[in-house]
């Protein structure tokens, strides 16, 4: 389920601003008993380590997502870019996530998640999508 008429926009970011936007997305759940705000980040095609240093998320580590259970290259760093899919609302700062605006190579696609989505359905079906690095409930 899409509840909003969300775009797509791809991006290149630096390292720094990739860091900063899923610093913002972990930040709720860093001390907070009641559950967060519902910005944490949702991603695919990225491997994430972060600690909470008692209400500041610290990440760790970012690698792009490989097949296996853990990454075995080296995780991105100071001087990487990354070439990222993301929403005109998130774009656009939305839900503290101004990191995402900065972005460089930008590309408004005007097409609504929605469309994308189904599009992806149709021609894929049936979707059978991986669990790479996500752990069943125990």
């Amino acid at each position: 389920m899409l509840p909003f008429g969300n775009s797509t926009v791809i991006e290149t970011v630096t390292y720094a601003q990739l860091v900063a936007a899923l610093a913002n997305g972990y930040r709720p759940p860093c001390g907070d008993v009641s559950g967060g705000t519902g910005r944490t980040p949702q991603f695919s095609g990225m491997w994430v380590e972060f600690h909470c240093n008692g209400n500041v998320p610290v990440i760790d580590n970012v690698w792009l997502a490989e097949t296996g259970p853990r990454p075995t290259t080296a995780p991105l760093g100071p001087g990487d870019t990354v070439r990222l899919v993301t929403n005109d609302f998130m774009f656009g700062g939305g839900d503290g996530y101004t990191a995402l605006s900065g972005g460089s190579d930008v590309l408004q696609t005007g097409d609504l998640l929605l469309d994308v989505l189904i599009d992806h359905i149709k021609a894929n079906s049936p979707v059978s999508p991986p669990a790479i690095g996500r752990r069943a409930p125990q």
